[in-house]
């Protein structure tokens, strides 16, 4: 029978399988430090403050090195490029089990971060050649989801492991997740459809619905650093908004990955880290779930009304408007079961809204969506930057450790050249930082924000039409 007669073959859902899986592994290792933080705090007698600026080092890596993540995977292609970075990263993982002060664990987690930079980048990349247009929703939702599985594992596996190994063990065991992952990506994956000998040409047709970009005369895609796209790049209200948005949703998010395990052992009585380990999981089982369900969403909606309008930013600014609500009323909650269930609740519309930011991003990218997917990732990591040593400091006071806190943000020193010091520094007070409601109201803020963002997005509008794919 010839080819083209034949059925499909259904490569790209393996081919989904391994990059959700590949996010699982990416926030296993990175999450581990938040059950363990307790515990590395004691051990390298820093406090909250300190272990907040150690987050912040690794956001920085991250924001930092998505740009190069994203051209790493260019350069030498998705397949390698992945298979890399989870290696180094994973060797890293072990070399956190071996330090033995804070200024050596601020650098490997700088590192780390660095390292894990290129996962979003490159992953948008696959699924914009793997998959056609009317899937992309859901394809993201399912990676997206993928993320916060890795993060609830991590939570909930390594809160259970607390009891019985010590916390270097435990990062010397997760070390090993991102090795084997590599080993199974680089088997089974190759960049391109046509370049599998899994897929036949009726599945190339389904992953190709859309016009096939114009190439270049070499064959290749035109550089993305060039004036004119950097114009229409630094000219969009819609790439704004969706950083901006990028920005404040990572905010809420980066809360249940950092310092929320702390914060119920502080606020509630009779919860330890094991008990918060488990506890956290909720969150982002919340945020899986409701992934999934806004993938479809974005889907169906775009397929009813043919609007990417709705079906993205109308989908985005009621989810984010939901989890702005439930994460209010969280703090009126008298119990640890209550607080978190309605936290949860909220993560989950927050999860919903996440596939409506992969394919705006998709849809304004075009060709070149693993840049624009790297600067919006990129604005998200910067509130891991910039929010997470803030609450590392109003966890101190909350605590009592601390009356005064100063967090330098940014630092330049240029008296060497005449000139002053440049630089911006935050200064918390036990008079400023007076209940923990202020915590999870500074959050509910960042949801509240991150709706209004959606309103100006036009994911209609691709910023370079000449190669839309």
């Amino acid at each position: 029978m010839p080819e083209h007669s034949a059925p499909p073959s259904r490569t790209r859902y393996l081919v989904a399988a391994l990059i959700a899986s590949g996010a699982v592994s990416l926030y296993i290792t990175r999450h581990v430090l938040a059950v363990t933080n307790t515990e590395i705090q004691q051990e390298l007698q820093i406090g909250s403050t300190e272990m907040g600026a150690v987050m912040s080092l690794f956001a920085l890596g991250y924001v930092l090195f998505q740009l190069p993540g994203g051209w790493l995977g260019t350069l030498i292609g998705t397949r390698s490029g992945l298979a890399t970075l989870s290696v180094i990263w994973s060797i890293l993982t072990l070399a956190t089990a071996f330090v033995h002060g804070l200024w050596p664990l601020e650098v490997v987690r700088f590192l780390f971060g660095a390292a894990q930079a290129g996962f979003v980048p490159i992953t948008a990349k696959i699924i914009k050649d793997w998959f056609p247009e009317r899937s992309l929703g859901i394809t993201s939702a399912f990676v997206a989801a993928s993320m916060s599985v890795g993060g609830a594992l991590a939570m909930d596996v390594t809160g259970r492991l607390t009891d019985h190994f010590d916390w270097r063990v435990i990062f010397q065991m997760y070390s090993l997740v991102g090795i084997f992952w590599s080993i199974l990506f680089i088997t089974l994956f190759r960049s391109k459809p046509e370049r599998h000998r899994w897929v036949n040409q009726a599945e190339i047709q389904i992953i190709q619905e859309a016009p096939v970009a114009t190439a270049s005369p070499a064959g290749k895609a035109a550089p993305f650093f060039r004036v004119t796209n950097l114009k229409l790049l630094l000219g969009s209200l819609t790439v704004w908004a969706l950083c901006i948005q990028s920005f404040c949703r990572a905010a809420g998010y980066n809360f249940f990955v950092t310092f929320f395990p702390e914060y119920l052992t502080e606020n509630f009585s009779g919860v330890n880290a094991a008990d918060a380990g488990i506890y956290t999981k909720w969150p982002l089982l919340g945020v899986v779930a409701g992934g999934l369900i806004g993938g479809l969403l974005v889907d169906r909606i775009y397929v009813k009304t043919g609007s990417k309008w709705w079906s993205r930013s109308g989908v985005a600014i009621a989810a984010l408007s939901l989890t702005a609500v439930f994460t209010f009323l969280s703090f009126q909650a008298e119990t640890v079961f209550g607080f978190v269930t309605l936290i949860a609740i909220g993560a989950a519309f927050s999860g919903s809204g996440s596939p409506a930011a992969w394919a705006a991003t998709i849809d304004v990218g075009g060709r070149h969506t693993a840049t624009v997917a790297a600067i919006s990732n990129m604005a998200g990591c910067i509130s891991g930057v910039l929010v997470t040593p803030i609450l590392g400091g109003m966890m101190d006071i909350l605590k009592g450790v601390k009356d005064e806190v100063v967090i330098t943000l940014f630092s330049l020193d240029l008296s060497q050249l005449g000139w002053t010091k440049l630089g911006l520094q935050i200064t918390l007070t036990d008079e400023m930082v007076t209940d923990w409601s202020q915590i999870i109201y500074m959050h509910a803020a960042f949801y509240v924000v991150g709706a209004i963002c959606w309103i100006v997005v036009r994911p209609s509008i691709n910023l370079f039409p000449k190669d839309t794919r």
